[in-house]
């Protein structure tokens, strides 16, 4: 391209190259500014947050003395745990005795009752012995005063 001779035509071509630039260089300017006050912002965001943990972090001493007072509350809580279990044993203990007493009361029961039964049988079977008597001692009578023809009673 043939370059022009007219200087305001250089001049204008100039100017729009510069304006261009600008612009170009102006919005990078406001991209670094942006920038750099999100950086600064996370800074500060950081330098707060590490003040705050700092606040909120444990001494040595505090977490020793934490450390102590869940030993504590361990130990207490296994004794408790262990005399539950002893006294739990020990109505256990109580409850098979009661059982045990129990079940050898039902066997005294149980053979008293064999016996009673057994008594019992024995009960009707001389009740039965007697009533055969009777009906025998009744059949002989009967055949007795059929034999001597007396009609008395």
């Amino acid at each position: 391209m043939a370059a022009s001779a007219d200087p305001n035509e250089r001049l204008e071509g100039v100017h729009a190259w510069i304006a261009q630039l600008d612009r170009k260089l102006q919005t990078r300017f406001y991209a670094l500014a942006a920038a750099v006050v999100l950086a600064l912002a996370a800074g500060i965001v950081a330098v707060v947050l590490a003040l705050g943990v700092q606040d909120d972090s444990a001494t040595k001493s505090e977490l020793e003395e934490l450390r102590d007072q869940v030993d504590n509350a361990t130990e207490s809580a296994s004794a408790a745990a262990q005399d539950d279990v002893a006294d739990l044993d020990d109505r256990l203990a109580e409850i098979e005795a009661q059982i045990e007493s129990l079940s050898s009361d039902q066997n005294t029961t149980n053979r008293e009752i064999s016996v009673v039964q057994d008594d019992i049988a024995d009960l009707r079977d001389q009740i039965d012995a007697v009533e055969q008597a009777q009906e025998d001692a009744a059949a002989a009578d009967d055949t007795s005063t059929e034999d001597t023809g007396d009609d008395s009673p």
